[in-house]
């Protein structure tokens, strides 16, 4: 199982955590990730992608050739990414008038999008069935506490898009895998009102940052009304808004309780036997110390 390792922007910048959790749960797992292709900006499904559509399919398109030419599916650990050359990927596949604009950009930097590869996301890979015989064989420690997952917009909508194979037109669909994985190293995942609202973070970043941690705030009420210990996520942006977004809603609300956030694969680690530090999980704002404690992990 070998896959082109897409890290984004904002990974290696910011939480450079999920990264090494990824890959110490990656190795331990038996998948490879090839990590030398020079990727860039993936761009994000919002921002660029409204300005003017044929640039931002150029950008998309350019990341899949490289994974094209490595003969490698595209493994992304970002909703936002994922969403994106997911997308791309699809509206170039099928669109021939689409590939040939793109194509015409592409060729002044020697490339050509063919359409060979598939783009996926770290939770699609780990929900494999081969994946998941591996981890309940080397699970160190069972996690067991009570947390609630929060997917991000961009990871299953629109579902027809992100996962056609898996839909019918009738058919709705919230995605259950996180829960479902989670459950296998002894978490308690914990269903909240408004599990399925947006974390705040394209308002906040692009409009009014205020307007986007009041969400935050939203969310963090009911998530507390369940009595859930930690959250966890699959996006780096939605991270952010619950690891910063407490940070600066504490400093109104000297009383307020934190809930740590984790990474899917910090989790995951940690039940591989990683030590907290090894995980990255040192550098979160929000500590989740005294939470790992009280099950002793140390």
């Amino acid at each position: 199982m070998k896959y082109a390792l897409y890290l984004g922007c904002a990974i290696p910048i910011k939480y450079p955590g999920f990264e090494a959790a990824t890959r110490l749960v990656c190795e331990r797992l038996g998948i490879e990730l090839v990590d030398d292709l020079p990727f860039s900006c993936c761009p994000p499904p919002t921002g660029l992608k409204m300005v003017h559509y044929d640039s931002w399919l150029a950008l998309a398109a350019r990341n899949l050739c490289l994974a094209e030419e490595a003969g490698l599916d595209l493994l992304t650990l970002c909703s936002g990414c994922v969403n994106t050359l997911k997308e791309a990927n699809q509206a170039l596949k099928h669109s021939d008038a689409k590939r040939r604009r793109v194509n015409k950009i592409l060729e002044a930097h020697n490339r050509k999008f063919n359409g060979a590869i598939e783009v996926t996301h770290i939770l699609d890979v780990l929900y494999q069935d081969s994946v998941v015989d591996k981890l309940i064989k080397l699970m160190a420690r069972e996690i067991p506490l009570r947390v609630g997952c929060h997917y991000g917009c961009h990871y299953f909508r629109p579902p027809q898009m992100m996962y056609p194979n898996e839909l019918s037109e009738a058919e709705s669909y919230v995605p259950v895998r996180m829960d479902h994985l989670l459950s296998i190293i002894g978490v308690e995942p914990t269903e909240y009102s408004r599990k399925f609202l947006c974390c705040g973070s394209p308002l906040g970043a692009n409009v009014d940052t205020e307007a986007g941690y009041a969400i935050v705030a939203q969310k963090l009420h009911y998530i507390r009304q369940r009595n859930i210990q930690a959250l966890s996520v699959i996006c780096p942006s939605c991270f952010e808004q619950f690891d910063m977004g407490q940070i600066a809603l504490s400093r109104k609300q000297k009383d307020l309780s934190k809930i740590p956030t984790f990474y899917l694969t910090q989790l995951i680690g940690l039940a591989l036997g990683f030590s907290p530090k090894e995980l990255g999980l040192d550098v979160h704002r929000v500590k989740a110390k005294r939470l790992l404690e009280s099950i002793d992990v140390a």
